[in-house]
């Protein structure tokens, strides 16, 4: 049975975890966010529709796949904040220290392209092997031999 994600944090649970899960995520979230100054501080995230099946157990199969991305999105847009240089998204504390790295002038952006270990691979010049061809050649001229055999008289042992 696949996992259940969890709306609030993102984490994935087994479908009779997740019941027990939620409670907890909700008063980390509720406490996570009274030590942020009233201004930041942002509400619980709503559970996707639906849901409520999902913990009692009543969803399966590709319904239940449509909810995990509905609580994945919902958990990105409510929980995760998008740096405003580069667009990436991060948990609050998480995006603070990024911002140390990531400033208007130098965005962290990944770089379009190809990577060092492709670069380098595109250097290398491997030898050719044989192709697979020349032996199949060779099994072809064997079975024409063996054929030949076949078809010249068989011994047969003389009677006397």
């Amino acid at each position: 049975m696949p996992p259940v994600t969890c709306y609030i944090c993102g984490r994935d649970f087994g479908t009779k975890s997740v019941g027990i899960h939620l409670p907890s995520c909700k008063k980390k979230w509720e406490a996570e966010q009274e030590k942020l100054p009233r201004k930041e501080r942002r509400p619980v995230p709503t559970a996707p529709q639906d849901f409520d099946k999902v913990v009692k157990g009543e969803v399966k199969g590709k319904d239940l796949a449509k909810i995990n991305q509905k609580a994945f999105d919902e958990h990105n847009e409510s929980a995760l904040e998008s740096c405003q240089f580069c667009g990436r998204t991060f948990k609050p504390q998480a995006l603070a220290s990024h911002h140390r790295a990531c400033t208007e002038e130098k965005p962290m952006v990944k770089n379009k392209g190809p990577g060092h270990a492709s670069q380098l691979k595109a250097k290398v010049n491997y030898p050719k092997l044989k192709s697979k061809g020349s032996t199949k050649n060779l099994s072809a001229k064997q079975e024409k031999k063996t054929t030949n055999k076949s078809k010249e008289e068989p011994n047969v042992p003389e009677v006397e």
